[in-house]
C-alpha cells in the first residue's frame, strides 16, 4: 500500500499535467482565435466594396422595417461613440471655431432668425420639465438651511404669508394714494408737519457741496488730460543728437585727459589710517589736525 508521500507526489503531478494541458488548450484557443481575426480582417480587405455594399444594404433595409427603431439606435450608437471620444470631438471643434469665428457666429444667427419659434419652445419644454427637480432642490436646501439654524441655535426663518386677496387690496390702496394729485391746502397741511433737524440738514448740505466740488473736480481732470494728450500731439519730439566725428571725439579726449591731470593735483587727499597703538589713554588719532593740501597749501 502506497504511503502518504507517494500520494502526495502522484497528486502533484497529476495537477501538473493537468495545469500544462491547460495552458496548452488556451494557447491553442488564442492562436485559433486570432487566425479567425486574421482571416477576417484578410477577408474584408480583400472583399471590401461588397461588405460595404452589404452593410449599406442591411441599414436600408432596417430603416425600412423600423424607421423609428433604427433612428434610436442610430442615435445611441452615436452618443456611445462621442461619450468615448468626448475629448476628441471637443478638440475638434474648437480648431473648427478658432479657423473662422465669425463664420461660425454668422450661421448661428441666421440658424436663430430661422428657427426662432421653435428654439423658444425648446426652451419653455426644457423648463417646464426642469422645474420639479428645481423645486426638488430648492426645498432640499431649504430643509437644510433650517438644520442649520437650529444647529447654531438661531429661530427659525420664516416670513409671513399674506392671502391673495389683501395683496391685492394693499397694491389697490397704493396706486390710489400715489397716483391722486394733492390740492395746495394738502401739499401746506403736509408740509407744516415735516420737520428737518438741523444737524440732517447741514449734513445733506455738506453732501451735495462736497458732490459737486467731486464732481467738478473729476471735470477738470479730464480736460486737463485732453488738454495735454493734444499739447503732447502738437508738440515736436526731441531732434536726434548730431552724431560726433572724428575731430570732435579727438578733442573730447584730449579735454577729458587735461581735466584728469587737474583733478589728480588738485583733489583734496585723505592721511593715510595711522595703526592702533593700544594705548587707551592716549588722544584719538581722529583728533590730531588734518594738514590741508591741494590749492591751500
Amino acid at each position: 500500500m502506497p504511503d502518504d508521500d507517494e500520494i502526495e507526489r502522484e497528486t502533484e503531478d497529476i495537477r501538473l499535467k493537468i495545469a500544462h494541458a491547460h495552458a496548452a488548450l488556451y494557447d491553442r484557443v488564442r492562436l485559433e482565435r486570432e487566425a479567425r481575426r486574421q482571416y477576417a480582417r484578410d477577408y474584408y480587405a480583400a472583399h471590401r466594396e461588397e461588405q460595404l455594399e452589404y452593410q449599406r444594404q442591411r441599414r436600408d433595409a432596417q430603416r425600412e422595417e423600423d424607421p423609428d427603431g433604427y433612428r434610436k439606435r442610430a442615435k445611441e450608437r452615436t452618443k456611445r461613440w462621442r461619450d468615448k471620444h468626448v475629448g476628441e470631438v471637443n478638440a475638434k471643434l474648437r480648431a473648427k471655431y478658432q479657423a473662422n469665428p465669425e463664420k461660425l457666429r454668422a450661421r448661428r444667427r441666421e440658424y436663430y432668425a430661422e428657427h426662432a419659434e421653435e428654439l423658444r419652445g425648446k426652451r419653455r419644454e426644457h423648463y417646464a420639465k426642469a422645474k420639479e427637480a428645481r423645486d426638488a432642490a430648492r426645498r432640499a436646501w431649504l430643509e437644510d438651511e433650517e438644520t442649520r439654524r437650529r444647529d447654531v441655535g438661531l429661530p427659525p426663518a420664516r416670513l409671513p404669508q399674506t392671502e391673495r386677496d389683501q395683496r391685492e387690496a394693499h397694491a389697490a390702496a397704493a396706486d390710489r394714494f400715489f397716483v391722486r394729485k394733492w390740492t395746495e391746502a394738502e401739499l401746506r397741511e403736509a408740509l407744516k408737519s415735516i420737520t428737518t433737524p438741523p444737524d440732517v440738514w447741514a449734513a445733506w448740505v455738506r453732501d451735495c457741496a462736497r458732490a459737486r466740488a467731486t464732481y467738478h473736480l473729476a471735470e477738470q481732470k479730464a480736460e486737463l488730460e485732453r488738454l495735454q494728450k493734444e499739447l503732447g500731439r502738437a508738440r515736436p519730439g526731441p531732434k536726434p543728437k548730431p552724431r560726433p566725428t572724428a575731430e570732435q571725439r579727438a578733442e573730447d579726449a584730449r579735454l577729458d585727459a587735461i581735466g584728469k591731470q587737474i583733478n589728480d593735483r588738485l583733489r583734496h587727499r585723505e592721511p593715510p589710517r595711522r595703526p592702533h597703538h593700544l594705548d587707551p589713554a592716549a588722544p584719538h588719532p581722529m583728533l590730531q589736525p588734518n594738514h590741508t593740501m591741494g590749492m591751500n597749501r
